[in-house]
């Protein structure tokens, strides 16, 4: 149970102020998810939140605004306000705040003067704007009229002419608030990327993925994104978890290293100054270094917000982790009017069945109180019914709100949403809840030492948790090297719509799959591909339909973690055996598992040879929780198939049990 009731969807207490806040010119706009306040995009690296998240995803999302090129900021004037590649947003000053429009139109074009056009009547053919004297016509008029008209782009003002684009010539036409460009192969209308030389340089330096500003920026673009960060780098987890004690003790963990490889440890002060520590621990066999117990005293910290980096010397990947410190080198709920930013947490950070988790919060404005939700890791929201009140210091910490993890709960990464009803500021955590018995229900198992060609050690892990598509979509494999093909399937778009499909790489660069996606005139279309660069790490696979802006985003990732050829030792089975062990084509493997509930869907995913980790369709346990049994499961592999280790892997999605099994098809015939 949450506290002492759930229920099983829905935000409660400041909902009606969330509303309000995404009011947009009179409209009203869907009911978001716990996790829809914060979005983070990693082709520009750049921060999406609150009101203008809502508008910029009501109103034609990327096709008509172009990803954002600022984090919000105050202006001079004192509205916050953020910039797009094609558009600037305000939050004006109204009871309930809207979201405006930057004219970015007129200020682009300057000085120029447009001739005008004498009056006439608007026809099937041809529409006269009265207000700026200028007429719209083609696909130019039946653009602007169906993706928002005067309340999006302004009024015209200039008639069609053709101007350089690039170095080519285009037929453009200028609004208030937008260019209009003409492409003819296929015919479309784009937005022109008015946004990229109006927006301010100082205010164009990327975040990291893992962390979000405090707040909106000040105009000069301070406070900056952490020193250490840099565009593209692969990324790892880590955490600094704070000891105490007269020294002020963090101890740091983390994960998702190259096996074997150096970890080093960067300090960046509030006032951006870089120092190192000298633990540098080698990550273990799964790229964890966790194990290491590397500590370090924050005593004598200035107060602020410090970023510690955590990065492998030989992958690059790296990690980013926010330190509050208040007087004395321990953390501390920021206080006073204007606090740093507001956080949330679990404590423990991750638990099993039957454990109860305590609600910590601060940041929020003394006296306001302060709902609470959650997010599972299937994206489905739980509200928790105690709204607690902040105390004098802005937390709701002593207030001891439980979460108390039953049956309902499944095995992965949660998410817990805190956001003041009065303020509106929002913080984001997660913790993990782990399998009853024998794992962590998503973990790897227990570490062996590499053998043969491939690292066994490598073979059991579970990535899909982290892999999840936003959208009607999917991708085969999930994961594989570089030289396999990958086929995307996206759902979901008007029959006949045209479907722009990219691909996004872990650098943050992007590559156009449009020429090879095929519509199969129900609204989807597929695409096969190979990567065209060898870049390890997670990609993601775009597809956008050009006229109702429904996007699909299924992410994946190239890696060959999961290569295991002949002469790589098979890792220990878990919760499973298969008979015989080894064996050739003429071979009948006979696989089972047993431990789960009775009944009970299982994910089911396969790793092979050649490094494809494949997600299948779930599968059910018997009346006796198992797999294999009644019916039997048996495999027999073919002259195609590639010889080396196979492992079968199941997770229960109610209990969260694991069963591994492993075996070696030598290919003879």
């Amino acid at each position: 149970m949450v506290g002492s009731r759930m229920r099983s969807r829905g935000l409660t207490g400041f909902a009606t102020l969330l509303l309000f806040l995404a009011i947009i010119f009179g409209a009203v706009p869907p009911m978001v998810t716990a996790q829809s306040d914060l979005r983070y995009f990693f082709e520009t690296g750049h921060w999406l939140r609150g009101a203008f998240r809502q508008f910029w995803e009501r109103n034609g999302g990327v096709g008509t605004f172009g990803y954002p090129l600022t984090e919000e900021y105050y202006r001079s004037d004192g509205r916050i306000v953020q910039w797009f590649e094609r558009g600037r947003f305000e939050l004006a000053s109204a009871n309930p705040p809207i979201v405006e429009l930057g004219r970015i139109g007129v200020e682009y074009t300057g000085d120029r003067v447009f001739p005008q056009v004498p009056p006439f009547t608007t026809n099937a053919k041809q529409r006269y704007v009265p207000q700026t004297g200028h007429s719209l016509r083609g696909l130019f008029r039946n653009a602007w009229e169906r993706r928002g008209a005067e309340r999006i782009f302004g009024y015209p003002i200039s008639e069609e002419i053709y101007e350089q684009i690039n170095g080519q010539w285009t037929l453009v036409q200028y609004f208030e608030r937008a260019r209009y460009e003409l492409r003819l192969y296929p015919s479309r209308v784009d937005m022109g990327q008015l946004g990229r030389p109006l927006a301010p340089i100082q205010l164009l330096d990327p975040w990291p993925p893992e962390v979000a500003p405090p707040g909106p920026l000040n105009e000069d673009g301070t406070p900056r994104p952490p020193a250490g960060f840099r565009p593209g780098t692969p990324r790892a987890t880590a955490r600094a978890i704070f000891e105490g004690g007269k020294d002020a003790i963090f101890r740091v963990e983390g994960e998702g290293f190259r096996p074997g490889e150096r970890v080093r440890f960067l300090l960046d002060s509030p006032d951006q100054r870089l120092s190192s520590l000298d633990p540098q621990p080698l990550a273990d066999v799964n790229g964890s270094i966790s194990y290491a117990g590397v500590r370090f005293s924050s005593s004598g910290f200035r107060e602020g917000r410090w970023y510690l980096t955590v990065q492998g010397q030989t992958s690059g990947r790296a990690a980013i982790v926010v330190l509050q410190i208040g007087s004395g080198g321990q953390p501390s709920p920021p206080s006073g009017p204007q606090p740093s930013g507001p956080s949330v947490r679990m404590s423990p950070g991750n638990g099993t069945f039957g454990q109860s988790f305590l609600v910590q919060a601060e940041g929020f404005q003394a006296g306001e109180k302060v709902s609470l939700w959650l997010t599972a890791p299937d994206k489905s929201v739980r509200g928790i019914d105690e709204i607690p009140e902040a105390d004098r210091n802005g937390s709701i910490t002593d207030a001891q709100i439980k979460v108390t993890i039953d049956s309902s709960f499944r095995v992965g990464v949660w998410f817990i949403t805190a956001q003041g009803n009065r303020s509106g500021r929002q913080a984001i955590g997660q913790f993990r809840v782990d399998a009853a018995s024998g794992g962590s229900g998503g973990g790897q198992p227990a570490p062996v030492p590499p053998g043969g060609r491939g690292d066994p050690a490598k073979l059991g892990q579970l990535i899909h948790d982290g892999l999840r598509p936003t959208g009607d979509g999917s991708m085969v494999p999930l994961a594989a090297p570089a030289e396999i093909a990958f086929s995307l399937t996206a759902r979901g778009f008007a029959t006949n719509e045209r479907v722009a499909v990219w691909l996004t790489r872990p650098d943050g660069g992007v590559d156009s799959l449009d020429a090879l996606s095929r519509p199969d005139g129900r609204g989807g279309i597929t695409a096969t591909f190979k990567v065209p660069r060898a870049q390890d790490g997670n990609w993601f696979a775009t597809a956008e339909g050009a006229s109702t802006g429904r996007k699909v985003i299924v992410p994946f990732r190239v890696t060959r973690d999961f290569v295991a050829p002949p002469g790589t030792s098979r890792p220990a089975n878990r919760n499973g055996s298969v008979s015989p062990a080894e064996g050739n084509q003429r071979t009948r493997f006979q696989l089972s598992a047993t431990g789960f509930r009775a009944n009970e869907r299982l994910e089911f995913w396969i790793t092979s040879p050649d490094g494809i980790y494949f997600l299948s369709s779930s599968v059910t346990a018997d009346s006796r929780g198992r797999v294999g049994v009644s019916p039997s499961l048996v495999v027999q592999l073919g002259a195609q198939n590639p010889a080396g280790v196979y492992g079968y892997h199941y997770r229960g999605t109610t209990g969260g049990v694991r069963a591994d099994i492993y075996f070696t098809y030598t290919g003879a015939p």
